[in-house]
C-alpha cells in the first residue's frame, strides 16, 4: 500500500551573500516550477533529510547539490510562504539567509542550474526575477543589515560573477 499524499511539499531556500553581493542561479529550463527563472538556492525536504534540524539539513544538501559548496553555518529565517503549483500541489516554501560558505560555487547539474550569478540587492529589484525571489532578497537583505556583526569582507575576486 502506498502512503498518502503529503498535505504540502515543504520547500526550503536560501539567500546566500558574500559582502554586497547575493549568489543566485539560473533554474534549468526543465525544472517543474520557474524553469529558466533567476532563484535563490534551495529545493524540496526530502524523506533522507535528518530528523533533527531537518530544514536545516535539506537546505545543506542543496547548496551542495546546485553549487559544490559545503555550508557549515547557522542559517536565519528570513519568511514562509505558501502557493500551488500548476498541477495543484500545495507546497509550503520557508526561506532563509546565511553568508556564503568559502570558495568558488560551480553548478553541478546543468539540468537543474543552469547559470549562477552574483548581484547586489539593488541588481535583483532590476532583474528579470521573479517577484517572489526580490522580495526574498530585498527581506533578506535587511537581515543582513540588521547583523553587520557577521556580515563576512568581500576577498578580490570573490564576489565577481560565476557562470556556468
Amino acid at each position: 500500500m502506498s502512503a498518502p499524499a503529503p498535505l504540502h511539499i515543504c520547500n526550503v531556500e536560501v539567500a546566500l551573500w558574500r559582502g554586497e553581493h547575493w549568489l543566485l542561479i539560473r533554474r534549468g529550463s526543465g525544472e517543474r516550477h520557474a524553469a529558466d527563472q533567476l532563484a535563490l538556492v534551495g529545493g524540496k525536504v526530502e524523506h533522507d533529510d535528518a530528523a533533527d534540524s531537518v530544514l536545516e539539513d535539506a537546505l545543506r544538501r542543496e547548496i551542495a547539490e546546485e553549487t559544490g559548496l559545503k555550508a557549515e553555518c547557522d542559517f536565519t529565517y528570513v519568511a514562509s510562504t505558501r502557493f500551488t503549483l500548476e498541477d495543484g500541489t500545495s507546497v509550503v516554501d520557508v526561506v532563509f539567509c546565511a553568508p556564503c560558505p568559502e570558495g568558488r560555487p560551480a553548478v553541478q547539474d546543468s539540468a537543474e542550474v543552469a547559470a549562477i550569478t552574483w548581484l547586489t540587492a539593488g541588481q535583483v529589484a532590476l532583474s528579470d526575477a521573479p517577484s517572489w525571489t526580490k522580495e526574498y532578497v530585498a527581506r533578506a537583505e535587511t537581515v543582513r543589515r540588521s547583523h553587520p556583526t557577521v556580515v563576512p569582507t568581500t576577498k578580490t575576486g570573490d564576489a565577481g560573477h560565476a557562470r556556468a
